[in-house]
């Protein structure tokens, strides 16, 4: 009959020592103090600095509007390499005009160069803007910029309604010379950037409204001689000898965009949301009477212009009358 030794080793009891004196060093280790990770922190407060009368103007919007302004894209700024690391790493929160999953921008922009104007914008944004918005809580953010682009288009003009975009986390504006516009360039300037920001809001309220009864009628008017859609942002000469293209007012536009092709300038059959942010500027700037004024014969431009006014009007913009 064989007889077992029940005795634990020694190198067991050993090892249990040292477990035991490990939890007792970890239990007496003083834990250094929770801090807070800022996930919570609002990034759209502007902070006074009244030695700087820039900053100052654009603290005073703030407290008048509650929305944060900023003439660069990058607003917060952490260190995140360790002390007496070299080269340091930061982390950045920073504004953007588009968002795209794989990282192609369909938006460029050219951050401000001058704040020489920003005070006369943010007036001019403080009177005839922001009183005309449903809310002031549809612009997060307001980034003010020298241009962007989400064309190839040339000679872009106020009217056209290119003069503000929404962007991801913010409102791009493109800065201009307000001071040195006369009262109607200011108005029409005001009526661009309404537009920009209105035709985010008009799209997600009425897109299917807005294919069944504004886009369609160009579509109606050009459906029997052209090959393509309207809307296809061709170029007229890859459809039709230059110069035989119709006039924009006869197929219910107010403009056809340029584009640059040698060795000239070609006028562009406009996209959807290019037609669709200049009758947003003409509902902005003009009373219905100013309007039918101008287009008296023009019968399928004023059907548009109706009907978008109609939609902003819907949608809480304030319009002339």
């Amino acid at each position: 009959m064989k007889l077992y030794n029940r005795q634990k080793p020694a190198t067991l009891i050993l090892s249990c020592c040292l477990l035991t004196s490990l939890l007792f060093i970890v239990s007496c280790r003083k834990e250094k103090a929770p801090e807070p990770s800022n996930l919570d922190k609002n990034y759209f407060v502007i902070e006074d600095n009244p030695s700087d009368p820039v900053d100052h103007s654009i603290y005073t919007f703030y407290k008048s509007t509650g929305i944060a302004t900023f003439y660069t894209d990058s607003i917060y700024k952490k260190r995140v390499s360790r002390e007496g690391e070299i080269p340091e790493r930061f982390a950045y929160i920073k504004l953007t005009l588009n968002y795209t999953p794989l990282g192609n921008p369909d938006v460029y922009s050219e951050l401000l160069s001058s704040r020489a104007n920003i005070q006369s914008l943010l007036h001019l944004l403080e009177t005839d803007i922001i009183p005309k918005l449903p809310s002031a809580a549809i612009i997060p953010s307001i980034l003010l910029i020298d241009s962007f682009s989400d064309h190839t288009y040339k000679n872009v003009q106020i009217p056209h309604g290119l003069t503000s975009i929404c962007g991801f986390n913010t409102v791009g504006i493109t800065v201009a010379e307000v001071e040195m516009m006369n009262n109607e360039e200011r108005k029409m300037y005001a009526a661009s950037i309404l537009a920009g920001i209105a035709v985010t809001k008009i799209n997600e309220l009425y897109a299917g409204q807005l294919q069944k009864e504004f886009f369609s009628i160009s579509r109606a008017a050009t459906s029997a001689t052209l090959p393509v859609d309207i809307y296809s942002n061709y170029p007229w000469f890859l459809l039709l000898t230059p110069g035989m293209e119709p006039a924009p007012l006869d197929i219910g536009f107010l403009f056809y965009p340029t584009t640059v092709f040698l060795p000239g300038d070609y006028p562009n059959q406009p996209r959807e949301v290019d037609d669709l942010r200049a009758f947003l500027t003409a509902a902005f700037y003009y009373t219905t009477a100013e309007f039918t004024d101008l287009h008296q014969q023009e019968t399928l431009v004023l059907q548009k212009f109706n009907i978008i006014r109609r939609f902003v009007k819907d949608a809480g913009f304030s319009i002339p009358e």
